[in-house]
């Protein structure tokens, strides 16, 4: 029994303990926060009401720097409600200028009215706000297909991806519309491509100070086929030999490996060949010559030679 009463009493001390420590420190969190402070505070600045025949330069600003002078719940209440100055561009713009100015005293009444008026601000990181504007122009720039392509097996495209239009005109700043050469599409991500491809798709806008994009959106055109694999063995013609020179070839035919569609298979001949080795652009420390050709049929691919060099003797 007297060891109930004990503890009883031990956490009432420890409760009466607790509760005056948590009075303690609400009276020296109100005393330390009732202080006045001075703290480095930054303000973001809005440009709203843009002129449609400008658009604002990189340069400019986009966060200013003060001194708040406060007390300490105060200064907690604006580091989180941050302050923000609200530039209304059309108030201040003049179409004969590229630019204009806002004033120290006008910049500090800008900040100052984010805040009660008793409290002090001062120390701004600027003397004044210049305020930068390129006119908008128009440029044409080449569009650049973005692309995850996988074919099934046996087939490939025909050729490199067509795009239409290839270039579009976009507007913006000046300054910005300088670095920019080229505009991206959206990516097209396909898988098992069995048939041509003919898909419309949107533009990615490179910046975001880009103002317009004409057209903006683009048709990508790919041709795609079954291919097959044919192969030919064809003689080798050696050119630019000098008159007074004999040569003997180690191996006078090659044999020409290569793809082609399978709609177009029959209609390939050795007719369609003719395989050159350049005397002029032989290898003179091995003497070998790489085997070319000089004709063969449109849409076939993956061409390989076997052998892939030519190894030659020379006769005096």
């Amino acid at each position: 029994m007297t060891k109930g009463i004990f503890k009883k009493n031990k956490n009432l001390k420890i409760k009466r303990f607790l509760f005056f420590l948590l009075i303690a420190a609400i009276f020296w969190i109100l005393t330390k926060f009732s202080r006045e402070f001075t703290t480095t505070m930054e303000a973001k600045i809005n440009y709203e009401n843009i002129p449609e025949t400008t658009a604002l330069s990189e340069k400019n600003l986009h966060t200013i720097m003060f001194d708040l002078t406060a007390n300490g719940f105060e200064i907690l209440f604006y580091k989180f409600k941050k302050p923000r100055i609200d530039v209304q561009v059309s108030e201040f713009y003049d179409n004969e200028k590229d630019h204009f100015t806002i004033s120290k005293n006008e910049l500090s009444r800008m900040v100052s009215s984010n805040f009660n008026r008793n409290l002090g601000i001062k120390n701004l990181s600027v003397e004044e706000l210049k305020v930068v504007l390129d006119p908008i122009v128009l440029k044409k720039v080449k569009v650049v297909p973005s692309t995850k392509l996988s074919f099934k097996d046996g087939f490939k495209p025909r050729d490199s991806i067509k795009i239409s239009p290839d270039s579009v005109t976009i507007s913006g700043p000046s300054g910005t519309l300088k670095k920019i050469n080229s505009i991206r599409t959206e990516e097209v991500s396909l898988n098992g491509i069995e048939k041509s491809i003919s898909k419309s798709i949107s533009l990615v806008s490179p910046n975001s100070e880009i103002v317009s994009i004409k057209p903006n959106t683009v048709t990508i055109n790919l041709k795609v086929a079954e291919y097959s694999q044919g192969q030919f063995t064809l003689p080798i013609e050696v050119i630019n030999l000098p008159p007074e020179m004999e040569i003997k070839l180690i191996s006078p035919s090659v044999t020409v490996s290569y793809d082609v569609p399978v709609s177009e298979f029959t209609k390939i001949s050795k007719e369609n060949f003719r395989v050159i080795c350049d005397y002029a652009k032989r290898n003179k420390d091995d003497n070998f010559m790489l085997p070319t050709l000089e004709k063969m049929p449109p849409g076939i691919l993956n061409v390989v030679f076997e052998p892939k060099k030519i190894d030659f003797f020379i006769f005096k």
